[in-house]
């Protein structure tokens, strides 16, 4: 828009700069104010005078289809408006606006022109000349005139003043030169008028002395410089001495205002503070103009004032003719309001552009009369799915659908847009593809380049439908969603609550509303628990948690609960809601879950290595025991020896428990060291782990606690084996740290209702894949697992969070995605000291009697026998239970004892002592196993074995159990008798 505005000043003004006199500046001005304001006929009278009787048209320019003044017509009657009219632009300095052309009418009638619909007139003071009526005339338009057709009719008018009083004083001076020799005393009076021309200009002049520049111009014209321009841009240097070697000769008083001092010489001394940078640029063109001897030209000039005002000016530049030459006039037109009229103008329109397309909201203008659509923005464009170029041009009703279209073209004729604006409701407009939109409409009328339209802002409101619809069937999901939802004010009083509340408490609607939920309370939690729940929702947090509460008929029940605080447009809380669900009867399913899941996962452990593992720890234990019967005097071996019957004792035990545990039996609670727990499983576990996963440990306490050693060994191993599994098989570490912390109140409510106190804490971390935000409290649920099919059953983190509970600890869980987990359990710190095994003299019961010892491993029977053979006994040792029976063939008659495992190929020891029984009722037996489903201590009595001992066994026990056997025997106790068929 400014480009096409300076487009219009530059055609305007570029005639001022020709050698010509003031007539041909004016008829050429006149031609030209046709053609760039496109008007009819432009026209010059003279004099400018209401008094005087007539007038004349001196210059005039008309649209080529229109006739110009008939011959004869050129002199004017001044009638009374034609002199209001002059007299009203005597007294302005701004142009007239004239509509109706009354002032005219009677001189149109009898020229036999069209009559004049508008007119624009500025009345043109000459200095030394009586006043011109400058008149622009539109005969089809009484619409009226732009600013900015104003404002360029008002800048172009003063030039054309300017120009014509130049062009004078220009010719004034040539005549003056001419008659210099012949006519002195007129010359004096010339040179005279021309000083008062140049002093009393309301123009800027400046005569500047462009000698110095001489040497420069003809310098660069013997280089063959054609751009002049592009070599000062290329040599800054250069255009720092072309600057300098301007001298300005005078200014005149206008000069001295416009720049803002009454002194000369200040001026001139101060002449580099009145330059722009962008005065340079400009300062380079006007360089070129000069290089390329023209004599007349302008240019667009930026200055500041002395007070550092900027201002900008268009500077016309006049060579003087020789001898003269070297000598310029330059004109300053201060154009500063016109150019900030311009911005203002331009940023108006570019606003209104931006707040157009930048609306939410679809915007259509069309004509107020005609209805046609002039103009949509974007958001017009999507609504109804077409481009804005072929929506102007639409009449408005086929935004519509069609049965809508007469009941919009009535309301948009009937409606007077100019008192209100209008809401209308229920409107739909029809998009291309042919679906309704339901819109909101607000019209307002108003005047736009004095054409009236109507301006419609359509609101789409389908979101706001869809919300409202959204909001009813909210209301009907809590109404009836399963779980209750309790609404209450800022004190707690409630406000709603919903059937499932009424259902699940037995409390009606009628019965709560305006009560506190306190009454719900169980007793169950203690008070700071309720203190830290109020504490976090009025600060505006989410409170998420467990409560016990109590039903109408004394029932207590458990339920997860979050209360969320309610903010209103303003942020400020106005409500809490609480939503909660009774996880009574899931509590108790967790229990059975976790006992199932405890015997899948140990159960099978307990099936498929415990016969094993024992007849590998009897081995050890047994072999330790003998060697430390030899050991002697020897302390550090014996030491050695001792310390590895523990282990292997503590490993019995171990398995004891699982087996234990794998029956259903009750956990079995003693004060422990969890240290001790932990590098036990750490030890497993390095021995199974891929050589790429690092395990580490950081056990800085010793500390005991209550619990079962069993259960605490299935926790460390599935926060290990879940950790492992985040790692998905990738590079990583799992570190396994044991300290001790003090829990404050505070900490033990978040931490999961524990009381304040010491507690050993076990923390087991990875940098796995992490935990997503939104699955971190639901992790701890049965059956809940992010693990694809048949990789996991979901129950190994819901086993851990039941059994630390159960020994009243709590479990939590940091994790971050991409980053890794942290568990932590807490488990009470217990004053209990720890109770070390004493080492024990191991003392072997001596005998006498000849035994028959089989068992399927080599090492057990090596074993037995050297036992045996130390206590005094006489033994028989087979891996095949086939060769033993054979063996007790041979020697039944002499033997004393026979000692049988119980899982053996080819033949079991229970098949075993059925045949021996067979051969000789009267044999004693003693069964050895290291686990089985079928025999326990009790039932081989039942089943009439005379011993049993559970792998791993001592020598000692080993030693006892053979002697009370035998014993028995002699003293004529039942040996047993032959066993049902199996």
């Amino acid at each position: 828009m400014a480009s096409q505005i300076l487009e219009r000043l530059k055609r305007l003004t570029d005639i001022f700069n020709r050698e010509s006199d003031s007539m041909e500046i004016m008829e050429a001005a006149l031609g030209r104010f046709c053609e760039v304001l496109q008007v009819d006929r432009a026209c010059l009278l003279y004099p400018c005078d209401p008094e005087a009787g007539l007038c004349q048209i001196r210059c005039e320019s008309a649209r080529p289809d229109l006739l110009s003044v008939p011959e004869g017509m050129e002199k004017v009657r001044v009638n009374p408006e034609l002199a209001d009219l002059m007299r009203d632009m005597l007294r302005s300095e701004a142009p007239v606006v004239r509509l109706g052309g009354d002032a005219w009418t009677d001189w149109c009638r009898e020229a036999g022109v069209p009559p004049i619909r508008s007119e624009l007139a500025m009345a043109l003071k000459m200095k030394n000349d009586r006043a011109w009526g400058l008149c622009l005339q539109r005969s089809f338009d009484d619409s009226g005139w732009s600013g900015e057709e104003i404002d360029l009719f008002q800048y172009a008018a003063l030039r054309l003043r300017d120009a014509c009083e130049t062009a004078t004083l220009l010719a004034t001076v040539q005549k003056d030169i001419a008659k210099r020799q012949k006519v002195d005393a007129e010359l004096a009076r010339s040179e005279q008028r021309l000083r008062s021309l140049f002093q009393n200009s309301s123009s800027s002049l400046w005569l500047v002395d462009l000698s110095g520049l001489h040497d420069i111009i003809r310098t660069l014209h013997r280089q063959k410089v054609t751009r002049a321009d592009r070599y000062l841009r290329e040599n800054p240097a250069l255009l720092d001495d072309v600057l300098t070697r301007i001298r300005v000769v005078d200014v005149n008083p206008a000069t001295l205002e416009l720049f803002g001092t009454p002194d000369r010489e200040y001026l001139y001394n101060n002449l580099p503070r009145l330059l722009t940078p962008r005065a340079r640029e400009s300062f380079i063109r006007l360089f070129q103009n000069l290089y390329a001897e023209r004599h007349h030209f302008s240019l667009e000039f930026p200055f500041l004032t002395l007070d550092g005002r900027p201002i900008s000016t268009i500077l016309s530049i006049d060579v003087l003719p020789a001898p003269e030459s070297h000598l310029v006039l330059a004109t300053l037109t201060d154009i500063t309001a016109q150019k900030e009229a311009e911005q203002r103008l331009l940023e108006s329109r570019e606003r209104y552009r931006l707040l157009l397309e930048t609306a939410n909201d679809a915007i259509f203008v069309a004509d107020a009369e005609t209805g046609i659509i002039l103009d949509a923005n974007k958001r017009a464009a999507e609504l109804i799915g077409r481009p804005v170029s072929e929506i102007v041009g639409m009449h408005h009703t086929e935004l519509y659908p069609d049965e809508d279209r007469e009941r919009h073209r009535r309301r948009f004729q009937d409606h007077d847009y100019r008192t209100a604006t209008e809401g209308l409701h229920d409107v739909f407009v029809q998009h291309s593809d042919g679906s309704r939109i339901p819109v909101e409409i607000s019209a307002s009328r108003t005047s736009i380049g004095g054409r009236e339209v109507v301006q419609g802002i359509f609101h789409d409101i389908s979101e706001r439908l869809k919300s409202e619809e959204r909001r009813r069937l909210l209301a009907a999901a809590v109404e009836q969603v399963a779980e209750s939802v309790i609404i209450t004010d800022l004190e707690g009083n409630i406000e709603y609550v919903n059937p499932a509340f009424e259902k699940i408490t037995g409390y009606t609607y009628d019965e709560v509303i305006g009560r506190n939920p306190r009454f719900l309370n169980s007793g169950k939690l203690q008070k700071y628990h309720y203190q830290l729940l109020w504490q976090d929702i009025s600060r505006g947090r989410v409170w998420r948690g467990t409560l016990i509460n109590r039903k109408k008929d004394g029932t207590l029940f458990e339920e997860e609960s979050t209360i969320t605080p309610v903010r209103n447009n303003a942020g400020e809380i106005k409500h809490y809601v609480a939503v909660k669900r009774d996880i009574t009867r899931q509590v108790l399913q967790e229990r059975q879950i976790r006992q199932s899941q405890k015997m899948q996962a140990i159960g099978t452990l307990a099936g498929g290595v415990a016969h094993d593992f024992n007849n590998i720890l009897t081995a050890i234990l047994g072999f330790a025991e003998l060697s430390l019967l030899r050991a002697g005097s020897d302390p550090l071996l014996s030491s050695n020896l001792q310390e590895i019957i523990r282990a292997a004792d503590r490993a019995a035990k171990l398995i004891d428990q699982i087996l234990t545990f794998s029956r259903q039996t009750e956990k079995h609670v003693a004060s422990l060291q969890v240290s001790m727990i932990v590098k036990e499983v750490l030890k497993l576990l390095r021995a199974s782990l891929p050589a790429n996963i690092d395990l580490i440990a950081d056990i800085e306490t010793r500390a005991m606690v209550r619990a079962d050693p069993t259960q605490i060994h299935q926790v460390i191993m599935n926060l290990c084996t879940n950790a492992y599994q985040a790692l998905a098989h990738d590079t990583g570490w799992i570190r396994v740290s044991l300290d001790t912390v003090e829990v404050d109140a505070r900490k033990g409510v978040e931490l999961g209702n524990l009381s304040g106190g010491r507690y050993v804490r076990l923390r087991v971390e990875d940098n796995g894949r992490g935990i997503a935000p939104e699955y971190i409290n639901r992790i701890f649920e049965p059956y809940f697992t992010t693990r694809k099919k048949d990789e996991g059953t979901g129950l190994g983190l819901s086993v851990v969070h039941g059994i630390v509970n159960d020994h009243g600890g709590a479990v939590t869980v940091e994790s971050e995605p991409g980053k890794g987990s942290c568990f932590s359990v807490y488990l009470p710190e217990v004053d209990a000291a720890v109770v070390e095994q004493e080492a024990r003299d191991t003392r072997i019961e001596t005998g006498e009697g000849r035994i028959l010892v089989v068992d399927d491993e080599q090492q057990i029977v090596d074993y037995e026998v050297q036992v045996l053979e130390q206590a005094g006994y006489v033994t028989y040792g087979h891996t095949s239970s086939l060769q033993a029976l054979e063996a007790f063939n041979e020697l039944h008659g002499s033997l004393d004892l026979v000692i049988t495992d119980m899982a053996m190929p080819d033949m079991t020891g229970l098949q075993l002592y059925d045949r021996i029984k067979r051969i000789e009722p009267t044999m004693p037996v003693l069964l050895c196993t290291g686990y089985s489903e079928h025999v326990t201590a009790e039932s081989s009595r039942e089943m009439g074995i005379n011993g049993y001992l559970a792998k791993p066994f001592t020598a000692e026990q080993l030693a006892q159990e053979v002697k009370r056997v035998l014993e028995e025997k002699r003293n004529g106790g039942d040996c047993g008798g032959v066993p049902e068929s199996q």
